[in-house]
């Protein structure tokens, strides 16, 4: 076998471990038994938000409908690399895996998946083929291949088709005399500099501010780019391509504007200047506790359905509207776009709706061809079967959800409940979401709120989403060096004078390294 990759094992013991079983070729625990009869049994290992219960209603409905039988492999979240390593170790590799990009690579590299012949998934599966094939983009088949071979089944977000949605303060405008939503950075920071100085609480003290941290991905956006994503779009640095070539974000010059502008507010009094610790102040990286708190106008803290209002009778709203409408009960907020910058470019986070996850199945599925061509089977039913779709995703109506008379399918457990069911991704629904057409008719008001105020401005995904294979040695160096300075340039501890100089740190600490491999990576896929 290929030597293992020394990251993927967090430096535990049983990488030796690891290492000697592959070299040795010891036959795995979970081989396939030649089974005379009865169904198929699949090992499967589903996303660990609770133990799923082999005898709940739904489970036993599923295995019913389908024809298997559903081990599901439970592993504490918080340590599920690890415990999954020492499976590995002892050969007892989960039939089927969701994998995020760099788990995925090293595990093909370490002889840890089954390659599935593609051919196998047209037939078995040629509804979700399809599927993903028409929302995924032309190259979807081809990120998960390695030497030729597929070695994973690519799961779409329809969510990243959106862009995170600016709020503001409407209240606050009005208080200050500003008639619209502002549309553009100039408009913007014309209401700004008001919030900052007029009391739009009116509670007669100096004690409000503009934006935080979040409504900087808007300033940065109307300068042509995001320079890293927040915490619920993986955190790291991004690559845009500037003149067919892949560049890191952050390095753009446009970058260096955008942070001028910025710092000429933190100076003006226009940011609040606790944005260092966040406006998630701890807690889930959606929440803006410091627009709940009153304290600023405007934040674009994340996706449509983070700040979305009651869809209809009963609903409670986005997980900051309640939280909003408690400490703020005179207040009120509406939706913006992003800000259109002085040379007409506009845009917020987006993640993509290819995201780099990918289902996978342990090597030892390549043995048993009945059981790889069944667990293609449920996966097609589940992702296309309108019936097996409601099941496997929201589990039995009446018990674990409900359609309102509004038309919106609603969760009746508790999170925790609902998992032990074995509903959604807890369960065997990973390739749900990837049928965007089931998805938004079974979330009509979700989607249809996300049509209407989340596909505005540029696109400014993630040009290079890959891992590179220097990514273990330089990434979170770089990654930490580009927040930290940029932070240092908006509160001006650093200078902007100086931000060629912080070009050629980030390239000294393993920048230029990453730009080659994002380069290579690019041209493979956009040829």
């Amino acid at each position: 076998m290929r030597r293992l990759k020394k990251t993927i094992w967090l430096a535990i013991a049983a990488t030796v471990l690891v290492a000697g079983a592959f070299a040795e070729g010891k036959a795995d625990a979970a081989a396939p038994a030649a089974a005379a009869s009865g169904p198929i049994t699949i090992n499967w290992m589903p996303q660990n938000d609770a133990p799923v219960d082999p005898n709940s209603p739904v489970v036993l409905e599923l295995e019913k409908q389908l024809g298997v039988k559903l081990n599901f492999v439970y592993l504490d979240r918080s340590k599920e690399t690890e415990l999954l390593n020492l499976r590995i170790v002892s050969n007892d590799i989960p039939d089927v895996m969701k994998l995020t990009e760099s788990r995925f690579r090293a595990y093909i590299d370490q002889g840890v998946l089954a390659s599935i012949p593609e051919a196998l998934v047209k037939e078995k599966a040629p509804k979700l083929y399809a599927l993903i094939s028409r929302d995924g983009g032309t190259k979807a088949w081809e990120y998960p291949k390695n030497g030729g071979n597929l070695y994973g089944i690519p799961i779409l977000n329809p969510n990243g088709a959106y862009n995170f949605v600016p709020i503001w303060r409407d209240d606050w405008l009005k208080k200050v005399g500003v008639a619209k939503i502002p549309a553009t950075l100039a408009e913007a920071e014309a209401a700004f500099y008001k919030f900052a100085n007029e009391d739009p609480d009116g509670n007669g003290a100096k004690d409000t501010y503009a934006l935080s941290n979040t409504g900087f991905s808007v300033v940065f956006g109307a300068y042509g780019g995001l320079p890293y994503f927040s915490k619920g779009g993986g955190l790291g640095f991004t690559w845009s391509v500037v003149n067919g070539k892949v560049t890191a974000t952050a390095t753009m010059p446009e970058m260096k504007e955008a942070l001028t502008l910025l710092n000429k507010w933190y100076k003006d009094g226009l940011i609040d200047p606790e944005f260092i610790s966040e406006e998630s102040k701890g807690q889930y990286w959606g929440n803006s506790v410091t627009f709940w708190n009153g304290k600023i106008g405007f934040s674009c803290p994340g996706l449509s359905y983070h700040v979305n209002k009651p869809y209809f009778d009963g609903d409670i709203g986005s997980v900051n509207y309640p939280n909003f409408t408690k400490l703020q009960p005179a207040g009120s907020y509406d939706f913006g776009k992003p800000l259109v910058g002085p040379a007409g470019k506009s845009g917020t986070e987006k993640w993509s709706t290819y995201p780099g996850t990918y289902l996978t199945f342990g090597r030892q599925v390549a043995k048993d061809p009945a059981k790889m061509a069944k667990i293609l089977e449920v996966l097609e039913r589940t992702a296309t079967d309108e019936a097996i779709y409601m099941l496997s995703r929201g589990g039995i109506k009446g018990l674990t959800y409900d359609i309102t008379a509004a038309g919106a399918m609603v969760q009746l457990k508790p999170n925790a409940e609902a998992a032990s069911f074995g509903v959604g991704n807890n369960g065997i629904g990973f390739m749900n979401e990837t049928n965007f057409d089931l998805t938004k008719k079974f979330d009509p008001y979700r989607y249809g709120f996300a049509d209407k105020v989340g596909k505005t401005g540029d696109n400014y995904t993630n040009a290079a989403w890959a891992g590179l294979e220097s990514d273990a040695k330089y990434k979170a160096v770089v990654e930490k060096k580009i927040r930290e300075n940029y932070m240092l340039f908006v509160i001006g501890e650093r200078k902007l004078s100086e931000f060629d100089d912080f070009v050629a740190d980030l390239n000294k600490a393993g920048l230029q390294q990453l730009t080659t491999e994002a380069n290579a990576w690019y041209a493979k896929y956009n040829k």
